[in-house]
């Protein structure tokens, strides 16, 4: 009986082996690396903004001044024009665009918006200002990337 019972199994073990299939796939892969030079942008500043208590939202913009503003801006120590302008030691190809999001030491946030125009080396930013924003000092970084062809 152990004898029939040996065959039977290993004669199952043959039958499911025998019905096997090898799958295969051949995969290539690649990696292309650039070096990229680095060019230098002045940093953006623009410098105190006093708010009243309990503000409603408002923008400054480098070109426009303080846009939808509902009193609520009490002195800004920037110039229009000037502040919230970075000189880059680049001409860009392409339009640049980001948001940029400021933090003060608390976590507060605070955006700020960068963009370029094409054929020029300078890049442009609009800070907003939210409603019942809180004080601090906020920063943050980004990074401009120009590819040439």
């Amino acid at each position: 009986m152990r004898k029939y019972f040996l065959l039977s199994a290993v004669a199952l073990l043959a039958t499911s082996t025998a019905n096997a299939t090898t799958d295969y796939a051949e995969v290539t892969a690649k990696a292309t690396i650039e070096v990229a030079t680095k060019f230098s942008c002045d940093n953006i500043d623009y410098g105190t903004i006093v708010v009243k208590q309990n503000n409603s939202p408002f923008v400054i913009d480098a070109e426009l001044g303080v846009v939808d503003d509902t009193n609520s801006l009490i002195s800004w120590s920037g110039d229009t024009g000037i502040t919230g302008v970075s000189t880059c030691g680049i001409t860009f190809d392409d339009d640049f665009n980001e948001n940029v999001t400021l933090k003060n030491n608390n976590g507060d946030k605070i955006t700020l918006s960068v963009y370029s125009r094409y054929d020029d080396s300078f890049l442009i930013s609009a800070l907003r200002i939210p409603a019942q924003v809180k004080p601090g000092e906020y920063t943050g970084s980004f990074t401009v990337t120009v590819t040439s062809e």
